[in-house]
Formats: structure tokens, sequence, C-alpha cells
């Protein structure tokens, strides 16, 4: 069955949407000289565990551990947050009485025997986000995926590839040193396989909106 000519004349209204924030800001890149040693020190420990038995293989991504108390990360720290928070004051949410709280910052990359990351999302958390450090065409990249449960289980196969529609079930961007994505926490996100043509290195990081203590009332006051 064909769509009918003419159509009924429908007003149409896109609810519930996701949204993704890309930007370049290259003048964090000093960040990469300062991650040589962190991913050093993972490589280290993730070969001392595999030799001695710990682990079986090496894992899909060489990933820190958290960095939002380093110095050197201080003004990208604060850079992230403002911007986070900028982008929850746009999808019109109440912030009154809130503060933004960078929970994880932490630098991955993927081996060169090859890497990877599972579709996963950031529990506790409102906005998460990336900055690429070393990518390029020879590289994994990220993808997002629909997050509707509902709809994954009556999906239909998008009769447009590459092209964004209702219909679309993930959706991948190419990336390069300097650019930042920024996201909701709760759309899920993987990286595809790369089989290490080059290196892949990026900060992830998270932040949640927790009530500010000092917000709130006290017992007994109106």
């Amino acid at each position: 069955m064909e769509p009918q000519r003419p159509a009924l004349q429908l007003a149409r209204e896109d609810i519930f949407v996701n949204q993704v924030y890309r930007g370049i800001d290259e003048s964090f890149l000093y960040l990469d000289k300062e991650c040589d040693s962190i991913i050093e020190r993972c490589i280290k420990r993730d070969k001392e565990k595999l030799k001695s038995g710990k682990i079986e293989h090496l894992p899909n991504s060489y990933h820190s551990e958290n960095l939002w108390q380093y110095e050197p990360f201080t003004d990208f720290m604060n850079f992230i947050m403002q911007q986070m928070w900028n982008i929850l004051h746009w999808q019109g949410y109440n912030l009154e009485n809130r503060i933004p709280m960078v929970n994880e910052c932490w630098v991955q990359e993927f081996p060169e025997e090859g890497g990877f990351h599972d579709v996963h999302i950031h529990g506790n958390n409102i906005m998460s986000g990336f900055y690429f450090l070393k990518a390029g065409n020879k590289t994994s990249k990220p993808y997002f995926h629909d997050p509707r449960p509902g709809k994954a289980m009556v999906d239909i196969m998008s009769k447009k590839k590459g092209e964004v529609t209702p219909a679309t079930a993930q959706v991948n961007y190419p990336v390069k040193p300097g650019q930042f994505i920024f996201f909701n926490s709760w759309l899920p996100h993987s990286y595809a396989h790369h089989k290490g043509k080059e290196k892949f290195r990026f900060i992830h990081f998270n932040m949640s909106a927790p009530v500010n203590p000092k917000k709130i009332d006290k017992v007994g006051e109106k």
C-alpha cells in the first residue's frame, strides 16, 4: 500500500526528543600530553594483571582512575561543567535549587590489538560527554542508540540509510582531536570495534544535578 495522496493535513509535534551537542575547542588538547603518563600506567597495570593471571586477556579499553581532582584538569572541569549546565537550561530544566556536580572524569585509550565499548548508559547522572584527544578516519567513533525500549520491541528497518528520521535506530559521528560531544546520560552509546590502525584516546565525563543542601528548608522553618 502506497502513502495516500493527497493525505489528511496533520500538524506534527516532536515530543520526548533526544539531543546531541557537538563543538570544537582545541584549547584543551594540552591534556593529551598530560594523559600520556596516565595511559602508560594503565597499560602497565593491565599487562601485569594479565601476566599474573588476574585477568585472562587485555581489556577492550585502557581506563584511568577518576581524574576530576587532578590539577591539570581544573580548567577543563570548570569548562565542561558550565557547558553541560548551559545545556540543561536550554532543555528547560528548573535548576533554581540545584547545583552542577561532575562525578566522573577519566581518560580511555583503545589497545593497539583492537578495542571497543559495548552499549551502555550512565546511571545517577543527567549529562555526559566526550572530548577527543587522538582520533581520525582510521579510528573508532561513537554510536548513539535509540533509548526507547518499546520501539525496539516492534522496530522496522529505516528505508533511508544515512538520513536521521523517527525510524533511525542508531547514529554515529566521525570525530577528530579537539571535538566535544555532550548528551543526556540516559542516551545509550557505544564505540565501534577498532583494530588499532591509529591511536584512539578520549576523555569521558558525567555530571549530576543534586539539590543544593543550602536551599533545603530546615525542619520547623516555613
